[in-house]
């Protein structure tokens, strides 16, 4: 990084200001999708466990069938 506002500055004050704008910006950007990836891996994590107690109420809902279909017979 040093290196490149070197050359930067070597070209002009506005290129050094853009070159660490554009660094700015890129470092900014890995924080965001660091924090984006943590919320999906929660999220992912919820409707895994919607899902487990889903499937739980789709078998109590089976069982209650059954029982009403015996006592109708």
């Amino acid at each position: 990084m040093d290196d490149l506002l070197k050359i930067a500055s070597s070209q002009g004050i506005w290129a050094a200001l853009s070159v660490t704008l554009i660094y700015y910006v890129l470092k900014t950007q890995e924080k965001k999708d660091s924090i984006q990836n943590e919320k999906e891996q929660k999220y992912q994590d919820m409707i895994n466990k919607l899902t487990d107690e889903f499937s739980a109420l789709k078998d109590i809902q089976k069982d209650i069938f059954d029982i009403k279909n015996h006592i109708n017979k």
